[in-house]
């Protein structure tokens, strides 16, 4: 088992990540001139690229210490789906009112988009008619998509670890990974020649998503070798992204991406506790969106937008701390990392 430095990154990291979500989506839903200097610092994509990756350690992490697949299944079931649902259901139940459509509740369309959503199958639903009409997007919670991409990495942990056993990790991870990016690269090829958006969609689904998450995954499991070669890994990987030689050699990115995310998560020197107050990463990311869509729908940003950007930022941390708090944390076990983290700052 790798022996993980207990005071590590990960925390910040993903805090980080989420906000740099936050600010990308700012920028394209709110349409404010303001704002769009953000989305030359701030890409949702490479956020989410970053994320799959940080969550291939972390899992893997997680399967191995599990004593049974009905144990790992557990929790991760109690880490993701009560505020998750909570999300969705106060999108159903709020956004008619905010709207004035309450004749939506208890519709087919309702009833569709609750569903659809709550199965993670947000791509049948993403709106709901009267919502958000006025806005760029209509799109009730864009992230969401990135949730189910995450369920299924979860359940494709037990048959990568099966395929595993008694083989050649290096050998099944590497065709694994080939596998991946050629998927990935095949569709947006589909994508380039024939304009058609579906490809493009495809290309992001799990089997393209898989090369990320099996780059931090992958790292795991070679996690001696990572942290004796750690530097030696960390240069030319670094020159390779500064250098966007991805436009070249695609092929590389991910796994170039993977070592400088888990060198800073594990390798750089520790920042802080910033599981101190909970994980509201999580809650950062799921509940952003929307709360952007309404700031937008009633016009909040004009006239003094940086000082509503404050306001907007207060809410969403509020929002967070409150949903880790109330709703995630009494479904996690004693032992989990962010309790623990907690209960170390008050004592």
């Amino acid at each position: 088992m790798a022996n993980i430095p207990h005071k590590n990154n990960f925390d910040l990291l993903r805090l980080v990540l989420a906000f740099s979500v936050c600010l990308a989506h700012l920028s394209e839903v709110s349409g404010i001139s303001d704002f769009r200097p953000l989305a030359q610092y701030f890409y949702s994509g490479l956020a989410v690229d970053c994320f799959f990756i940080v969550s291939g350690f972390l899992i893997f992490r997680s399967y191995t210490r599990s004593s049974s697949l009905l144990s790992f299944c557990n929790k991760r079931i109690r880490r993701i789906y009560p505020a998750y649902l909570t999300v969705v259901l106060l999108a159903a139940l709020l956004l008619p009112f905010l709207g004035s459509v309450t004749d939506l509740f208890f519709s087919k369309i309702w009833f569709r988009y609750l569903i659809s959503n709550l199965a993670f199958l947000n791509f049948l639903q993403p709106d709901l008619p009267g919502i958000f009409t006025a806005n760029a997007l209509q799109v009730i919670n864009a992230p969401l998509w990135t949730i189910k991409i995450e369920i299924m990495f979860y359940c494709s942990v037990p048959l990568i670890f099966l395929l595993l056993k008694n083989r050649k990790k290096w050998l099944v991870l590497t065709i694994l990974y080939v596998t991946s990016v050629g998927y990935s690269m095949l569709f947006l090829h589909f994508h380039r020649s024939s304009g058609l958006p579906i490809c493009q969609t495809l290309a992001k689904q799990l089997p393209g998503q898989l090369v990320y998450f099996l780059g931090g995954g992958g790292i795991y499991l070679y996690f001696s070798f990572f942290q004796k070669h750690c530097l030696k890994l960390l240069i030319p990987s670094l020159l390779f992204l500064i250098s966007k030689g991805h436009l070249l050699i695609p092929a590389l990115y991910p796994l170039a991406l993977a070592i400088t995310v888990i060198f800073f998560a594990v390798s750089f020197p520790y920042l802080g506790n910033f599981g101190k107050f909970g994980d509201i990463s999580y809650g950062v990311y799921i509940y952003h969106f929307p709360i952007i869509q309404i700031f937008t729908a009633f016009d909040l940003f004009r006239g003094h937008p940086w000082q509503t950007f404050v306001l907007l930022i207060l809410v969403i941390l509020s929002l967070s701390a409150l949903s880790y708090h109330f709703i995630e944390r009494p479904f996690l076990r004693k032992s989990s990392h962010y309790r623990q983290a907690a209960e170390e700052h008050s004592a």
